[in-house]
């Protein structure tokens, strides 16, 4: 994403565009929302101050009238419950108290003494005025009733008792006053007026049980208002808030608050429109705001793309499509026609262009010449490199590979012209030299990906000789992927350079072996040597001759067996460094076992050889070297009771004949795993014998070597004869054998054949 914003300047002015318009919209929402809940908390909070209020207006009210009550019980008339006494005090209580619709007075019995006025108003004794009549008696605080009573037809009040005491306290009589709902409503009523849009907010005073003591709507009192005012409950309970709910297609704001001591509530509804006027009036100016911004900042993008970015992209896309060997003029094609004679900058740039590429088409036609020079050298340095060299496109397709890395895949140079090449051959050749291909593809995908290590080394099976044919040699590769990139720094390619780095490994293993060799191997017999010949010299010990033979004796052999592992490690560092010589003659197969076997081995040893086997031309040293390790080899492994087979046959073919020799034991055999391990330098199978009793681990290198030498192969594999046992292969090729005829046995009579 990043890259792709990068090469595109459109993009990053929409970025730019988005970072300017971004944070205003942002800032406006946050702003809005800031402010539109500031502006409804205060409105909530003006409704809820204002039911408040008139909670604290009746609440004063009623309070004011339980004073008049407990004053008057008080008196002295009350507490002879003389009526025309109380009459007098009634109407003198009744001027400084308009609200108090009646008076009157009980005796301990509930039996009505008096009213005042008088008149047919009286208060019907159901159970709500018995149950506040005896609270009453037993309270020595006011009680007021907890809903409206009835008075008149419609006329309704609330009751506010006081007890009436006698001299020594006992209760007497009850005195109570009743309150008129309709001075509550008509207050309500003229709180409303005074407020603005006066018909749209309605207010309730409402008892413990739901039903309106006083409201602006002319509501009965026998009403039940659960199912009205939401948030009733909450109110009677003794809590204040607001809350917002649907009514008739419209949201209203309930807000209450409980009248406390009562048990009442207050709550004032009002059109939520109206109660958040300027919450919307706000919201739609900065909608209005934000919109004006958005048309200005798009406005100035249309007008900034139409007439800068637009012909900076085509002039971007007519630079991709100037190419150095075209005829035409992208610069003067259709694509740049109408920009082509501005005079701004636009213009300036798009001539800069066009003489860039009249340029360019010079360069190139001097440049051609020099540049195919250039790569003809390129080539010809990568065809003489001794490591293979492969490169691929992007997409992972085959451009290049030198000759070394054909002959190392078994390919010929002409193999590259077919249309198969790059597809299927080189990917399938390769991955059949490898040993472990999954393990080799893995480490190839984690180098390209960038989570491995760009070097990779593996095994491969073998390698190709220059006339094509596979030698199963195991090798050591070592590949080290790279990025082929351009000027620019854009992937073009990948590179892999193959390097054999076996004789690399092995003299690495040879000098982490020699010390092992020199101080364990050569110790061994020195520190024999030594010992006898101390032994020898004591003056102060008699030995007799027998004993002094075989202290002579066991020197002689360990200086011989000294002598063996020095010259195997001179004939291995020979081999490896390529400067073996040898000295080849005419010699009988026979005669070369004969010299090999030792003859108190020879009973142990079946040899059938056909008599007419040709002549060997090789060296005979080496060769019995090569015999007389694959019998030792064959003894110390198979063990002391084995029986050893040597057997030969011959085939005349020139291409793929010769002379086939097999050495077959009737040992254990040798994992199938070690059949090529155990021909590498100081490898050992692990047979449980002790090191110094198992040679140096150069035996069976210094016979392929040898062999090799010869221009043949050896090889072991397990026999199939039903036998368990190992089978040593040698091949000797053509060159070095020579066919006898009667002619040639009588010019061969003065050579001695003979051991």
């Amino acid at each position: 994403m990043l890259k792709t914003l990068e090469r595109r300047i459109t993009l990053q002015l929409l970025v730019f565009y988005g970072l300017f318009v971004l944070p205003l919209l942002l800032g406006g929402v946050e702003l809005y929302l800031f402010q539109r809940n500031a502006l409804q908390q205060s409105a909530q909070q003006a409704d809820l101050g204002l039911a408040q209020a008139i909670a604290l207006e009746a609440d004063s009210n009623v309070r004011a009238a339980a004073e008049e009550a407990v004053d008057l019980s008080k008196s002295q008339a009350a507490r002879d419950l003389d009526a025309r006494q109380l009459t007098p005090i009634f109407a003198a209580a009744r001027l400084s108290h308009p609200a108090i619709s009646l008076y009157a007075a009980y005796d301990v019995s509930g039996r009505l003494l008096l009213n005042y006025p008088s008149g047919q108003r009286t208060i019907a004794q159901d159970a709500g005025f018995r149950a506040l009549f005896q609270k009453a008696l037993s309270s020595a605080q006011p009680c007021i009733s907890a809903g409206w009573m009835r008075i008149a037809p419609h006329e309704y009040v609330i009751s506010i008792a006081t007890r009436i005491a006698g001299s020594r306290g006992q209760p007497v009589g009850v005195m109570m006053i009743y309150l008129s709902l309709e001075q509550f409503t008509a207050h309500l009523i003229t709180v409303r007026t005074q407020l603005a849009n006066s018909s749209e907010v309605r207010i309730w005073i409402v008892d413990g049980d739901g039903k309106p003591l006083a409201n602006t709507e002319g509501v009965s009192p026998e009403v039940v208002l659960f199912s009205v005012l939401p948030g009733l409950k909450n109110a009677l309970a003794g809590k204040s808030g607001n809350l917002i709910a649907p009514e008739q297609r419209r949201d209203w704001l309930y807000s209450y608050v409980p009248i406390a001591g009562t048990g009442w509530a207050v709550v004032v509804q009002r059109p939520t429109d109206i109660t958040f006027a300027t919450v919307i009036t706000f919201q739609n100016s900065l909608i209005l705001a934000l919109v004006m911004l958005i048309v200005g900042a798009s406005l100035f993008w249309f007008v900034m793309h139409g007439w800068v970015v637009a012909p900076l992209s085509r002039l971007a896309q007519a630079a991709t499509q100037i190419k150095p060997d075209q005829t035409l003029k992208v610069t003067d094609g259709k694509l740049l026609a109408k920009d082509r004679g501005r005079s701004d900058e636009i213009g300036r740039l798009i001539a800069a262009f066009s003489t860039m590429e009249d340029e360019i088409h010079i360069l190139f036609r001097q440049s051609d010449e020099e540049s195919q020079a250039r790569l003809h050298t390129l080539d010809a340095i990568m065809r003489s490199m001794d490591e293979g060299v492969l490169l691929e496109s992007p997409e992972g397709q085959v451009v290049y590979v030198n000759r070394r890395f054909l002959q190392f895949v078994g390919l010929l140079p002409q193999e590259m012209l077919l249309a198969s090449f790059k597809d299927s051959r080189l990917p399938e050749k390769m991955l059949a030299l490898v040993l472990e291909p999954d393990t080799y593809l893995e480490a190839v995908r984690r180098a390209e990906s960038g989570s491995g290590p760009l070097v990779v080394e593996f095994h491969a099976r073998g390698y190709y000789n220059q006339v094509g044919q596979l030698v199963p040699s195991r090798r050591d590769i070592r590949m080290r992927l790279f990025q082929v990139r351009d000027q620019a720094g854009q992937l073009i390619g990948r590179g892999k350079i193959f390097q054999d780095v076996t004789r690399q490994n092995e003299a690495e293993q040879v000098k982490k072996n020699l010390l092992a060799i020199v101080s364990h191997e050569l110790r061994t017999p020195l520190t024999a040597i030594k010992g006898y010949a101390t032994s020898l010299l004591e003056t102060d010990v008699v030995v007799d001759e027998a004993l002094q033979a075989r202290f002579l004796q066991h020197i002689v052999d360990e200086s011989d067996r000294m002598a063996d592992i020095v010259t195997s490690l001179l004939e291995m560092s020979q081999l490896e460094a390529g400067t073996l010589r040898l000295n080849p003659a005419l010699y009988r197969l026979p005669t070369l076992f004969e010299r090999a076997v030792p003859a108190h081995e020879q009973q142990r040893v079946r040899i059938t050889l056909p008599t007419d086997l040709p002549l060997l031309y090789v060296d005979r040293r080496r060769m019995e070297v090569v015999f007389r390790n694959l019998l030792e080899n064959a003894r110390r492994y198979a063990g002391d009771d084995a029986a050893i087979e040597i057997s030969a046959s011959f085939e005349p073919s020139p291409d793929d004949g010769g002379l086939f020799l097999r050495v077959a034991d009737t040992g254990p055999g040798i994992p199938v795993d070690l059949t090529e391990r155990i021909f590498e330098r100081f490898y050992q199978i692990d047979g449980g014998r002790k090191r110094s009793s198992g040679g140096v681990g150069l035996g069976l290198a210094i016979c392929r070597g040898f062999i090799e030498a010869h221009g043949g192969r050896v090889w072991a594999e397990n026999r199939t004869d039903g036998v368990t046992g190992a089978v040593f292969h040698i091949w000797l090729p053509s060159k070095v054998l020579h066919t006898q005829g009667p002619q040639q046995d009588q010019d061969l009579s003065h050579l001695d054949l003979a051991p």
